[in-house]
């Protein structure tokens, strides 16, 4: 690749659940060059209970300073080079801050070791006290507020309670505290304390807003939960905007021989949200990647939710957050990995052909469940299932039963949004990731939803995209109002009505098994 002149490009990082990648862009946000590389998880624990899912931080490290340096290395030293930055969400590691060395190994997202302690939690006098403080305050002030106090409980996706059981493992960490050496964070706060000129210690709002540590009514840390729960608050890296009028901190020259600016940070799901076009207000994105996430913007208001939705902090600028509603599945990649590693098909490219072979599953329902169920249903002890197997199932059948699931989890956190958040209208319904290259999956989403869907481009690299978007606006290479123009629809699916009736009159059949994989553990 040859580049010529005085150039200005940015080098957008995604630290994903399975993969890095950095992608450089250059004018007007076109894609020049992707590296990437599987990030190696670490999986231990006899059951769902004691499931451990760590990262190698050094590691992680090293993996990030070689995809930066190889899309970088065709750059001139004369051309400027900005960074944006978005990771999973989450994840958290303790780290000495005199040495920067990481005291464990990163603690990921779905990691379980808090199970235990949040079910205790969830059950305790405590708990209860609040939620019934929570009601009473509600039904008399109508404050939304209230109503999160009312529906509170802890969840082991949650920073609060791994980190805190994280915490007791690590020797002499009280005299860390008190020394003010304990370094903790999610993956932007330890990644830029290690790499910035000035150790900068900072966290980036989209990406503690999903914590538990942040109160999105106060656009700060809920002081009251981590008061009860006895979180040291000394450790608690400052709240910053995810962009701001200067750049947010300078990496180390010794890194990649030049001294690089980080203008913009974002949590992947709302850059993805950002990079799909979602700016305005109700507008939509479905991702499919490792996990579902059906993400509403829903401005200047946090949405408080009956049925597991999370108020989040989409991006903030000027200290004043956009924010979404977002709810979850926890299983989606994985379960196309999984059908693959049992032999249902050889190719994943190949599915979407497999289901549309059939006109139905024949009677066969699959449950989606190795991590539980997330929004609306919010049960951790479900299992995945298949129900209604027959001396005829094939595996074209069990490939499109898997397919349709996707589907069905999709629909229920979209339905739920719709009734909850009460959208006058939705401007915009756009999706992305890995799965969503599935034309099957795609076209009966626009089914069960009977709405049209446009597929984002590259979306596998949508939340790369996003935050690079977002960082061109604080560098000035590009205003706001230009941004529409910059998104591409690689395909629109519009609503079949004879597919529809299939998936329609299949999903009260696929309630009842969901209702009979429930609470398994």
């Amino acid at each position: 690749m040859d580049f010529q002149g005085h150039m200005q490009y940015i080098v957008s990082v995604d630290i994903g659940t399975t993969t890095i990648r950095a992608c450089l862009y250059g004018k007007s946000c076109n894609k020049l060059k992707v590296a990437e590389e599987k990030v190696d998880i670490e999986i231990s624990g006899q059951d769902e209970w004691e499931l451990r899912v760590e990262i190698a931080p050094e590691k992680l490290l090293e993996q990030f300073i070689r995809v930066v340096q190889s899309v970088l290395k065709d750059v001139s030293a004369e051309d400027s080079v900005a960074m944006a930055l978005c990771c999973q969400r989450n994840s958290f590691v303790f780290w000495k801050k005199s040495t920067g060395k990481p005291l464990h190994k990163i603690v990921c997202w779905n990691d379980a070791r808090a199970r235990k302690s949040c079910e205790d939690w969830n059950g305790s006098v405590f708990i209860k006290m609040l939620n019934a403080g929570g009601s009473f305050l509600h039904f008399f002030t109508r404050m939304p507020r209230f109503m999160a106090a009312k529906n509170l409980k802890f969840l082991s996706a949650m920073v609060t309670h791994r980190a805190l059981v994280t915490l007791e493992t690590i020797p002499g960490h009280k005299a860390l505290i008190n020394d003010n050496d304990l370094g903790f964070g999610c993956l932007e706060t330890w990644l830029i304390n290690r790499i910035s000129v000035s150790d900068n210690y900072l966290a980036d709002a989209s990406n503690i807003s999903s914590t538990g540590l942040y109160d999105p009514y106060i656009n700060g840390y809920n002081n009251v939960i981590i008061k009860i729960l006895g979180f040291p608050t000394s450790i608690l890296a400052p709240i910053c905007d995810s962009i701001s009028s200067k750049e947010l901190c300078f990496i180390k020259e010794s890194f990649f021989g030049r001294k690089i600016p980080i203008s913009a940070i974002l949590a992947d799901q709302q850059s993805a949200l950002y990079g799909s076009g979602g700016w305005d207000l109700h507008d939509v994105k479905i991702s499919l990647g490792t996990g579902t996430f059906v993400d509403m913007n829903t401005g200047n208001k946090p949405h408080a939710s009956m049925n597991g939705l999370y108020p989040l902090v989409g991006w903030r600028m000027n200290n004043t957050p956009v924010y979404i509603a977002e709810g979850n599945d926890h299983d989606t990649a994985v379960l196309l990995k999984w059908a693959g590693e049992i032999g249902l098909f050889e190719n994943v490219q190949d599915t979407s052909d497999m289901a549309f072979a059939v006109k139905s599953t024949n009677g066969l329902l699959f449950v989606p469940a190795f991590g539980g169920l997330q929004t609306p249903i919010n049960d951790g002890l479900a299992c995945c299932s298949f129900m209604g197997l027959r001396p005829d199932t094939k595996k074209v059948h069990m490939v499109r039963a898997i397919l349709e699931s996707i589907v069905y989890r999709v629909y229920q956190i979209y339905q739920t949004m719709m009734d909850e958040v009460k959208p006058t209208k939705t401007s915009k319904i756009r999706i992305c990731g890995g799965v969503a290259h599935n034309d099957f999956v795609c076209q009966s989403i626009s089914d069960m939803l009977n709405c049209e869907i446009e597929r984002v481009t590259d979306g596998g690299l949508v939340a790369c995209r996003g935050v690079a978007l977002l960082a061109g606006v604080q560098l000035g290479l590009w205003k706001e109002a230009d941004l529409p123009n910059m998104i591409s629809i690689e395909s629109v699916f519009k609503p079949n009505a004879d597919s529809r009736r299939v998936l329609v009159k299949t999903f009260p059949l696929w309630l009842q098994a969901v209702k009979r994989s429930t609470k398994f553990y």
